[in-house]
């Protein structure tokens, strides 16, 4: 176990690009410790290896053994089809698995935030299933293109309110959610007295409030400021469950996601991993300009 440990740790921070000394600053350890660990002499510590989990994108047991998870599979879209006044959707197909980090392209108008809307049950396809292979009470966290916030309450009460209906209500937890969303100090105010980047982290909070295998979010950094940016991306490096992000920030595509869906003419226009993508030489945003203007 200790050799194949050895193995997939070498073999999954090549695959993401990944050198010692950037796993080594991550995890704030050593170069040579993690020099040790590939070549068999150590082990990391269970709060490392935990933390390696997280940082390589995979479950604890594929890190530890190399094996995966045969019961995997989270979600299925079989054909699916939505029509306003014009078709928007045409026969998409698409499965999601465990610890993927998904980004989701297109351009305005490309039907990204209808299929996000069908995924998680808010309007109807018009053919087509959508299979969960979770439960989405439990097991789905969402965090919608606009803000689902109630105005006239403060931030601790919609946070409190969303919190019991999810049966997940734990005093000392929220404390410690508004303190890392940086919100303490407007836990008592008003959410219509918020600034628009003071919201997008009150939603980001709000999908955070229970663990999930499987987490969506619509443009979750439209409207944030820069320092709140860049805590939703460290956050997301922090999480083991599976992504799928609807998200045009392509400085932050190349670094934290597995795999990218172009969605154009109402299909499912390309599905590749963001490795295949770099072993071409090409970064996310050089790939989307090519592929968005082939057709």
């Amino acid at each position: 176990m200790h050799n194949a440990f050895a193995h997939q740790l070498l073999k999954l921070r090549t695959e993401q690009q990944l050198s010692q000394t950037d796993i080594a600053n991550l995890l704030f350890v050593s170069r040579q410790a993690v020099s040790k660990w590939e070549n068999g002499d150590t082990e990391p510590n269970l709060d490392n290896l935990i933390a390696l989990a997280r940082i390589l994108n995979v479950s604890l047991e594929n890190l530890i053994t190399g094996s995966s998870n045969p019961n995997s599979l989270l979600l299925t879209l079989s054909h699916v089809s939505k029509s306003f006044s014009k078709p928007v959707l045409k026969d998409v197909n698409l499965t999601v698995h465990s610890h993927e980090r998904i980004a989701l392209l297109g351009a305005n108008g490309a039907g990204k935030t209808t299929l996000i809307q069908i995924i998680t049950g808010l309007i109807n396809p018009d053919k087509g299933t959508v299979k969960f292979d979770l439960d989405p009470k439990k097991s789905l966290n969402i965090m919608p293109q606009e803000n689902v916030l109630i105005p006239d309450i403060t931030v601790l009460e919609q946070i409190k309110l969303v919190s019991l209906i999810n049966k997940v209500y734990n005093e000392e937890n929220i404390q410690n959610l508004l303190a890392k969303f940086s919100l303490i100090d407007q836990s008592n105010q008003l959410i219509q007295k918020l600034s628009g980047g003071q919201k997008r982290r009150l939603s980001l909070l709000i999908s955070s409030l229970r663990p999930a295998k499987l987490s969506i979010l619509d443009e979750p950094t439209v409207g944030m400021d820069l320092d709140s940016i860049d805590f939703f991306w460290k956050l997301l490096n922090s999480r083991n469950e599976s992504t799928i992000v609807v998200t045009h920030d392509f400085n932050q595509i190349d670094r934290y996601f597995s795999r990218v869906l172009l969605l154009k003419d109402g299909k499912i226009f390309r599905d590749v991993s963001t490795k295949s993508i770099h072993n071409h030489n090409q970064s996310i945003a050089q790939w989307y300009r090519i592929n968005n203007e082939e057709g």
